[in-house]
C-alpha cells in the first residue's frame, strides 16, 4: 500500500495496541474499518462512549468532498469530511471503509473529544446517561460494550457533579454505599 499524500510505502505500526499502516515519511496513518474507533478507545477509556462512525448515519449529514486522494488499499478516490465538529478533516474510502489521517490529526481528534467531555455540564451528562442506558437494550455495539459505555458516562456524571456541586458529592457517596454493586 502507498501513502495517499507522498506515495511512499506504508509500514505496519502498532498504535495503542492496534496494528495500523503508517507512512514513515509524512507520518500519515491508515485505519481499516473500526480501527480508528479502537485506537481512540484505547487512547482514553473515557472516550469510548463518544461514537463517530465516518460511514454511519451521522456522517451522511456532514459535507463530504472529494480531494483527489486515492485509497491506499483499493485505489478508489477518497472523500473528505470533518470529524464531528472538531475541524479535523479526515479522508475516507467508501468502498473498503478505511480512513486516512494526516500527521497530527489523530492527536487533534483525541484533544477535541477530551474537550467535549471537559465542557459537558451535569445536565449534558444526565442526558447522555439516559441515552447510554437505552443503548444497553437497543444499541449496536453489543451488550457488554454498551454496559461499559453506560458505566463510563455514569462515572463522568459523578465527577461533573462533584465539580459543579461539591455538596452533592457526599450525598452521592452515601447513595453508592447502599448499592449492591460498585
Amino acid at each position: 500500500m502507498k501513502c495517499p499524500d507522498c506515495q511512499k510505502e506504508l509500514q505496519v505500526a502498532n498504535l495503542k495496541g492496534i496494528n495500523i499502516h503508517e507512512c514513515l515519511k509524512c507520518k500519515g496513518k491508515w485505519f481499516e474499518r473500526n480501527e480508528l474507533m479502537a485506537v481512540k478507545n484505547n487512547a482514553d477509556e473515557g472516550l469510548s462512549w463518544l461514537d463517530s462512525d465516518p460511514f454511519g448515519e451521522d456522517a451522511k449529514k456532514l459535507s463530504i468532498v472529494s480531494v483527489g486522494k486515492r485509497c491506499p488499499q483499493c485505489l478508489k478516490e477518497m472523500q473528505s469530511l470533518t470529524y464531528l465538529q472538531s475541524k479535523v478533516v479526515i479522508d475516507k474510502c467508501q468502498l473498503c471503509e478505511g480512513v486516512w489521517l494526516s500527521h497530527g490529526e489523530l492527536e487533534r481528534i483525541i484533544l477535541y473529544l477530551e474537550k467535549v467531555i471537559n465542557t459537558e455540564s451535569v445536565k449534558d451528562f444526565t442526558k447522555e446517561t439516559f441515552r447510554e442506558f437505552i443503548k444497553i437494550f437497543i444499541g449496536n455495539k453489543g451488550l457488554v460494550t454498551e454496559v461499559k459505555d453506560f458505566l463510563i458516562v455514569v462515572k463522568l456524571l459523578k465527577v461533573r457533579i462533584a465539580v459543579e456541586h461539591p455538596h452533592f458529592a457526599q450525598t452521592w457517596e452515601n447513595i453508592e454505599s447502599y448499592l449492591p454493586f460498585r
